[in-house]
């Protein structure tokens, strides 16, 4: 039977895909050995690093001391006559302690003694809270890196991701993302302030099977927009993991280690988990389909809700709970009051926060899409280089918060991003784009630094109330932002652009930055030397949630 003589060029391109194939294969076997390996330590280190003690203890406390051996009032009245005086008129409780022994050894008071015991017990490790939003966090990657694909395959009806994205795409992913971040910011504040009242685990639970129906509902659309919406309504009104996990950690925290605390919080459950999830998706996505990583997403999140039930401790005790949740502020708009009706220095920084937040959507937004136009690039090439955010996410806190303070913290944080931004924007080539990532990164300092003020200016027991408006008002900026940028990056990547610069979102980006550094630097100059701003904040004054 004659074959078809095979030339040269095609030859040639065989061999490329098959080189190109095998150095896939490659790195698909090594990320999965790493993905494993990392997961074993974060689970270890989640169960056996604690602050302080993570084996809950019985602390004989000095009222157990004192009740030990007071007389029942019902067997003694005249004892409880004579524990009431003492304690009350005392300034001293040793000597109290002293003189009442002695008058119920008289009194012969020590068979009628009932002995009660008062234990206060440790709180967990705020480790768990760093685990369980790693594994949110790991989903998110697997469903970011991939779902701007899952929507052009709809839209467009083609698989072939090496063509670049029609208008129409664009904006349907900035769409139905806005509905979600909408739906997010009109209940996360509720949310958030429920576990105030209830605990942190059953909001952490609804959470978890929220994202994980999301990602199955969105893996399995094929046709249908409709669903596409359907799955953000049901994400939106079930997302709130992310202040619950921070609240959960200041739970566990004192307030000397509270910003140290939060910015290992950033590093290990954010960037820890975008390390893993932006290359393992990204190359799923490309092998598989982007729906392969988010029945895979869906998964993770069903198994984090059952870590959750059965196996995590709570953190807030019932002795810390809100007896009654104040709905006025427990809505959307109550949060915003909560953030911005208050304290000078809260509101200046909630401001540069809103401004700040808004700026980073220019990267979150829209990078795949970006990425695919200006470069050329699919979820492969586009998942390993924000691993390097996810690497700087890591570090860059954890050394640079303690070693700057939260002050010199967020003021640099917001001008290194600024530089960042504003170099991504002009970024000509693959490798002055990969330079310009690395500055955002290290800028992202100030996210974690300004969490901490926020946190040291809320009363303890409200603190999930503040974290969730603060998610709340993220959400409202994410809803704004997912609209604004597709706009942004449909015209100015069109033929019809009125300015050669298809960057554009991240200038914009930059000058938002600039704007809260602006604000934030005003803030400080009012505020020189408030406690707040210490990394140590013994005797911090609340100046948030109507303290």
């Amino acid at each position: 039977m004659p074959t078809t003589p095979v030339s040269k060029q095609e030859m040639m391109m065989i061999s490329a895909n098959n080189s190109r194939n095998g150095h896939l294969n490659h790195r698909y076997h090594y990320a999965f050995r790493f993905i494993y390996i990392t997961f074993i330590t974060i689970a270890i280190s989640s169960c056996c690093i604690t602050e302080g003690k993570h084996n809950p203890s019985s602390l004989k406390t000095r009222s157990s001391l004192s009740s030990s051996s007071i007389p029942s009032k019902k067997k003694n009245k005249s004892g409880w006559t004579l524990q009431s005086r003492v304690f009350k008129n005392s300034k001293d409780d040793d000597a109290s302690l002293s003189r009442l022994s002695k008058e119920l050894m008289q009194r012969g008071g020590d068979d009628s003694a009932t002995t009660t015991t008062t234990t206060t017990t440790a709180p967990p490790s705020f480790y768990w809270g760093v685990f369980h939003n790693w594994l949110h966090m790991l989903s998110i990657g697997f469903n970011a890196i991939n779902i701007q694909f899952v929507v052009r395959s709809i839209v467009d009806k083609t698989t072939d991701f090496t063509q670049k994205p029609s208008p129409e795409a664009i904006a349907l992913s900035g769409k139905v993302e806005s509905v979600d971040r909408l739906l997010t910011f009109l209940g996360i504040g509720f949310l958030s302030a429920l576990s105030d009242k209830v605990g942190r685990k059953p909001l952490m639970i609804w959470s978890c099977v929220g994202f994980s129906l999301t990602n199955l509902i969105q893996a399995k659309c094929t046709e249908s927009v409709a669903l596409l919406y359907l799955a953000d309504f049901i994400d939106g009104c079930s997302s709130c993991m992310l202040p619950l996990c921070q609240a959960y950690v200041t739970d566990c925290c004192t307030k000397e280690t509270l910003a140290a605390s939060l910015g290992i919080f950033q590093g290990l459950s954010v960037g820890g988990a975008f390390i893993l999830a932006f290359p393992i998706g990204g190359i799923l996505g490309a092998k598989y389909g982007p729906r392969t990583p988010l029945l895979i997403a869906s998964a993770i999140q069903l198994l984090n809700a059952i870590l959750i039930l059965f196996i995590t401790p709570e953190s807030l005790p019932p002795s810390s709970r809100k007896e009654k949740m104040d709905y006025s502020e427990a809505n959307a708009i109550g949060g915003l009051n909560r953030l911005f009706g208050h304290g000078s220095l809260l509101r200046l920084a909630t401001i540069s926060l809103f401004f700040s937040s808004l700026g980073r959507m220019s990267l979150d937004a829209q990078f795949a899409n970006y990425a695919n136009i200006r470069f050329g690039w699919s979820q492969a090439q586009s998942g390993p280089l924000l691993v390097v955010v996810g690497l700087m996410l890591a570090i860059a806190p954890r050394i640079l918060v303690p070693l700057l303070g939260l002050s010199n913290s967020i003021l640099y944080g917001f001008l290194i991003a600024f530089v960042g931004y504003f170099v991504a924007g002009l970024s000509p080539t693959p490798g002055s784009f990969v330079f310009s990532i690395v500055i955002i990164a290290i800028g992202c300092t100030c996210f974690p630094a300004l969490q901490a003020l926020l946190a040291n200016l809320a009363n303890p027991k409200e603190r999930g109330a503040l974290l969730g408006a603060v998610a709340s008002m993220n959400e409202l900026v994410a809803a704004i932002g997912s609209t604004m940028y597709a706009s942004i990056l449909g015209v100015f990547t069109s033929d019809a652009a009125p300015l050669p610069l298809p960057g554009m979102q991240f200038m914009v980006g930059a000058v938002l930055h600039l704007f809260a550094w602006v604000v934030m630097s005003r803030g400080l100059k009012k505020n020189v030397g408030h406690p707040a701003l210490s990394v140590s904040t013994k005797g911090v004054e609340y100046e948030g949630l109507g303290a």
